[in-house]
């Protein structure tokens, strides 16, 4: 019996090994040109073949070639995995004995918020292998489990789960109905205020409401019943009643009723858009709108915000030294969640620019609310294309894909099939993600996105006594000096002639004018190494040594990359304007500030004016 189960597995393993694909080694043959000649990775080729990273390839070897068995083997494995996720929301199928409550309870979500987003499921009750959906909780990077299936489109009908970063204003604009309409259908909205991940449900016509004097005045539809009106409004009949007496003799069509709001309801009443005009007076006023979050004081000092301001004043008070005669507000948007009220709060009849806020949504909101004045805007951070249909405004920061694409045709030059690296952090994802898909698409790369420079290979295969690099490609994507740091040292474990490196954004070891960072940048020119910015301090210039001095005098260091921006950008606002205070009919002078070199135009067929001067460094080989 021993002999034929012996027999069996003899027989087995001989069909599965006959099953797979070999390849006898030849000489200067080598890893890379294996894996182009069979289709296959090299990272497969090193899994199937574990020998190879150890010994390296010796003439005469047989290695195995992995076929489609082990993928089929895969998609086996994903296919028993029945619970997966989108950016929005997780996708749960219902187990034997699960109830609402224990969902509930291990989702950290409300009964009310999975009713709404799963109607059908759950209104007789759930059965077992039921699909629901429940919604994510904030995370920093997206994930998705296998199966992937693709995003699917949230249906107002079943609910709208808030993203991060929208606001009653956007979400207003995006389903077109008015901000009193939300609150109105969304009592949870009247005392909690609008919060990420929230689930609302989205007002199906706009102009059923209005919200004065502490009640909401619903205008009565064709179809309305008084029982429909009472659960959808959260009321009851006798308190309908008392304040609607003439319901006694039946609801019409056209008739305004008042119905109660929550207790303790906070309505955020928005400001009265297209009513402010720009004064044209002999004076120069300037508005700073940033969301300093005084109230949270622990962390003022390293606000971004607060390093923005900071940079600010320096150039304030050189432009006042100057002979500019300035008025400057500041106004703190604390966390840009509620700009409406600020805005309905202030007087900006006497205003010749406003610089910030710094998300664009809360810049978007004084765009629309300014439309039409004559005041510009300019908006330091937020480069989004929704900002391209305001006439108005100037988007001070370069977007990052002009960087990228200026790095995407030097690659282009010279690419000869190599693996592409990218190495970024969480910040910088999306930008890597266009950068991965711009390569793929343009010059049918490889592209792998790494968060860890050590993740980073360039095989070396020894053939004989011979040893054999593979050609790489090296791109770190994003502002990390840490990260940056960390790609030197890993270029430098390389073969420089088997590689091309180069960056997106700047780094501190990039820097070319730091007397303390030569040896990087020799380092680096042993690469032939090429980056795009949008900000580098030319320390050897005398202006920029005389604003380095200021920093110093009244700060007692050197500015951070924040300061910076605030440096350039109201200094060269306001150095643009004239005596009244106009800069609107100046913005296409190109100007080099602390930092940053400013040459505002329209692209295609944006209304705002955007800066496109990013530059490109190169540091070639000596």
């Amino acid at each position: 019996m021993k002999k034929i189960v012996s027999l069996l597995l003899f027989i087995g393993s001989t069909v599965l090994f006959a099953q797979q694909k070999t390849h006898k080694v030849e000489q200067k043959e080598t890893v890379y040109g294996i894996s182009k000649k069979y289709g296959v990775t090299q990272e497969e080729l090193y899994k199937a073949n574990p020998t190879i990273e150890k010994n390296g390839l010796q003439i005469g070897d047989l290695i195995i070639i992995p076929g489609p068995a082990s993928s089929k083997n895969n998609e086996q494995t994903a296919t028993q995995t029945t619970n997966y996720e989108d950016d929005q929301f997780i996708y749960l199928t219902i187990q034997p004995k699960e109830s609402i409550y224990q969902i509930t309870r291990k989702y950290d979500v409300t009964e009310a918020t999975l009713k709404s987003l799963n109607p059908k499921q759950l209104e007789n009750g759930l059965k077992v292998g039921d699909v629901i959906r429940i919604p994510k909780k904030t995370t920093s990077i997206p994930t998705v489990t296998t199966p992937s299936k693709p995003k699917e489109v949230v249906n107002p009908d079943n609910g709208y789960v808030v993203e991060k970063g929208e606001t009653l204003y956007s979400l207003s604009k995006k389903f077109n109905v008015s901000v009193d309409d939300f609150y109105a259908e969304n009592p949870q909205l009247q005392t909690e205020g609008l919060k990420n991940g929230m689930v609302l449900n989205i007002p199906k016509k706009s102009g059923r409401v209005v919200i004065e004097n502490n009640t909401i005045n619903y205008t009565v539809q064709s179809g309305d019943t008084a029982y429909n009106i009472i659960k959808k409004y959260n009321t009851d009949i006798d308190e309908l009643i008392a304040l609607n007496p003439e319901v006694i003799n039946g609801l019409k069509t056209g008739m305004v009723l008042k119905l109660p709001l929550e207790n303790n309801a906070k309505i955020v009443k928005f400001a009265e858009a297209g009513k402010v005009k720009r004064a044209n007076d002999n004076e120069i006023n300037i508005v700073l709108m940033l969301p300093f979050n005084a109230d949270n004081a622990v962390s003022l000092k390293n606000n971004q915000a607060m390093q923005f301001f900071t940079g600010a004043k320096v150039a304030l008070n050189r432009l006042t030294k100057a002979g500019k005669n300035i008025n400057v507000k500041v106004i703190d948007t604390k966390d840009e969640n509620d700009i409406q009220s600020i805005l309905a709060a202030q007087d900006l009849s006497k205003t010749d620019a406003i610089i910030g806020p710094i998300k664009s949504g809360a810049v978007i909101e004084v765009a629309d609310f300014l439309k039409g004045s004559g005041i510009g805007i300019v908006s330091p951070y937020a480069t989004n294309e929704e900002l391209n249909n305001y006439e108005n405004l100037l988007i001070a920061n370069p977007r990052e894909e002009v960087l990228a694409d200026q790095i995407i045709e030097e690659v282009s030059k010279t690419f000869a099939g190599e693996q592409i690296y990218l190495l970024t952090d969480s910040d910088h994802q999306d930008l890597s993600n266009y950068t991965k898909k711009s390569l793929e698409k343009s010059l049918k790369a490889n592209v792998v996105i790494v968060n860890d420079a050590s993740k980073i290979v360039q095989p070396n295969d020894k053939v004989g006594d011979v040893n054999y690099f593979t050609p790489i490609i090296t791109i770190m994507v994003g502002d990390n000096d840490a990260l940056g740091k960390q790609y030197l040292d890993r270029l430098k474990t390389f073969n420089k002639d088997y590689i091309k490196a180069f960056g997106i954004k700047s780094v501190d070891v990039y820097d070319i004018y730091d007397t303390n960072n030569a040896a990087n940048i020799d380092a680096f020119r042993e690469f032939g190494f090429v980056y795009s910015t949008s900000h580098i301090m030319n320390t050897r210039n005398e202006e920029t040594k005389s604003i380095l001095k200021d920093f110093a005098d009244v700060y007692c260091y050197l500015p951070k990359r924040a300061e910076q921006l605030g440096f350039d950008t109201v200094f060269d606002i306001v150095d643009r304007m004239n005596s009244k205070g106009d800069f609107l009919n100046n913005v296409s002078a190109e100007n080099t500030r602390l930092a940053t070199k400013f040459a505002y135009k329209r692209v295609g067929n944006s209304k705002a004016y955007a800066n496109d001067s990013a530059r490109l460094i190169r540091l070639p080989k000596k």
